[in-house]
């Protein structure tokens, strides 16, 4: 047997970030088996986890130590080589990572136009914007709403340490013999009022969708596995302890008598008397890791509410909270259906009884 692959922390968290991010179920699989097999699992234990062939994860490792990350992704065509030199791609690489007015522009962004115009001075090369567009996605850019960032009013000092025990946490997760399941809580707010992203029209023309006379919404209670990407999820009308309460019945009944090591935030109804009295009784089957204040980016659950509400929910209206609950469902039925184990969908009305006779 060949031995483990060794990798750096750099290495791990890009793996993981990887795995975490790509819609590729092929990808999100081929990550897991590199990390896995850092973490000593035999390539028989590997594939009998992944539900693969040996040869499969043999061929994955192979790839990984000829081709690094970029070898995880599917192979595609080359096509006709390139005519960008490197000097031309560094060149745009240092262009689309600095801002427009610090290069004496008008403006903050950049565009595939704007890009071409400034790289065919600095560089006296011009090419196409769609030319641009495909040299950016081979360089590994793409398009991305900017978010906000917390630095400065969060513990870093605290972030940091949390950081690297999850690191840690996640490590042990993967081992043959891990006795936790590592799970990653979070709650989300589905609105019957649309959000609204991106979507192709034609040329002069803005999409309208329309607006409830009144708005009504829902609260997904839900945890995703660490290792097998599975969502365990409740769904109700409030964010309370009780609610969270009925999760926690769910998430212990979905694990058969595995204990669970779940990952979430501060959150009040967290804590709540109930909640705390109910964890200490059932404290061989849930423990639970706080997250300090202000550090949503450790939270890996808060990937998928975004694409949740991008892919499933954005740019409809659907005619009742009904309609749009069983569409949310949908969305994380499908995602559940990407990887090779049972995901769990738990009607809140069968565990909210109990949660409130304990409550």
């Amino acid at each position: 047997m060949r031995q483990p692959i060794q990798l750096t922390d750099a290495e791990w968290d890009a793996l993981d970030r990887l795995r975490f991010s790509t819609p590729s179920a092929d990808v999100f699989r081929n990550c897991l088996i590199i990390l896995r097999s850092h973490v000593g699992c035999s390539i028989g234990q590997i594939a009998e986890f992944l539900g693969c062939g040996t040869d499969t994860v043999q061929r994955v490792r192979r790839l990984y130590r000829t081709g690094g990350i970029d070898a995880l992704h599917p192979h595609t065509s080359p096509g006709r080589p390139s005519r960008a030199t490197p000097e031309f791609r560094e060149q745009l690489r240092r262009a689309v990572q600095t801002c427009p007015l610090t290069l004496g522009y008008g403006f903050a962004t950049w565009s595939a136009a704007r890009l071409a115009e400034h790289l065919a001075r600095v560089t006296g090369v011009r090419y196409s914007d769609d030319q641009i567009r495909r040299l950016l996605k081979q360089e590994g850019f793409s398009v991305h709403r900017p978010k906000h960032t917390l630095k400065g009013k969060r513990d870093e000092a605290a972030y940091e340490k949390a950081k690297q025990e999850l690191q840690e946490q996640k490590k042990k997760a993967l081992t043959p013999e891990a006795p936790e399941a590592l799970v990653f809580q979070d709650e989300v707010e589905i609105h019957k009022h649309p959000a609204l992203a991106r979507m192709w029209a034609q040329v002069g023309t803005q999409p309208e969708v329309p607006a409830p006379g009144k708005n009504e919404k829902r609260v997904i209670y839900g945890g995703i596995d660490y290792v097998t990407g599975k969502i365990i999820t409740t769904v109700a009308a409030t964010k309370s302890g009780v609610n969270f309460l009925a999760f926690l019945i769910a998430l212990v009944a979905a694990y058969a008598g595995r204990k669970v090591r779940l990952v979430c935030d501060n959150g009040r109804f967290h804590t709540t008397k109930a909640v705390q009295a109910w964890l200490e009784a059932n404290k061989d089957k849930v423990e639970i890791y706080f997250l300090p204040p202000y550090c949503p980016s450790l939270n890996l659950i808060e990937r998928l509410w975004g694409h949740l509400k991008r892919t499933v929910l954005a740019n409809v209206l659907f005619q009742t909270v009904e309609d749009l609950v069983a569409a949310a469902q949908r969305g994380l039925e499908r995602i559940n259906g990407q990887c090779e184990r049972m995901g769990f969908l738990f009607n809140h009305d069968d565990v909210l009884g109990e949660a409130k006779k304990v409550a």
